[in-house]
């Protein structure tokens, strides 16, 4: 099992998950954006957002939660821990920005969903499906930092 947790923990796993992550936000937002504004019905298109936004929201908690896997896992307090709480403290922040941004992308689309009579966002429903586009493409810019961070900023464990 400790096998398994290093490898799920490792910020190698993490950046690739990070970076196949990112493929459907980046696909989301040409098609999401090209429908806008130019038909009454976006159910669909509120639909995909909201796929991405929870899968955003998923990711942000598993990345602020690392240092809890590595726990469950039984590998916290190895030869090189100072290190992997770099690691750790990488991913916390990370996540934290990945479940807000997430957070604000599905609340865009919520906003729509609650009926007229309680909040009225008639005229306004493709540009708050536009801010959930907004954000999921800054979802998927922090989610390449975090990538590049982990693939060539952080040091060789060797190193440390």
């Amino acid at each position: 099992m400790q096998w398994l947790g290093r490898v799920l923990a490792s910020r190698f796993t993490i950046g690739i998950i990070a970076l196949l992550i990112v493929l459907p936000m980046v696909l989301a937002i040409p098609e999401v954006s090209s429908r806008l504004f130019g038909k009454p019905d976006i159910k669909e298109e509120m639909d995909i957002c909201t796929g991405i936004g929870v899968i955003m929201i998923g990711l942000g908690v598993s990345l602020e939660e690392r240092k809890t896997l590595r726990e469950v896992f039984g590998i916290l307090d190895g030869p090189y821990e100072a290190w992997e709480q770099k690691i750790d403290h990488i991913c916390h922040n990370y996540g934290a920005g990945q479940l807000v941004i997430g957070l604000m992308a599905e609340i865009c689309i919520e906003a729509i969903k609650i009926p007229n009579t309680i909040l009225y966002t008639g005229e306004v429903d493709d540009f708050l499906v536009a801010a959930s586009l907004v954000c999921i493409g800054l979802g998927g810019f922090l989610l390449l930092r975090l990538a590049f961070t982990l693939f060539f900023r952080v040091p060789p464990r060797s190193a440390a």
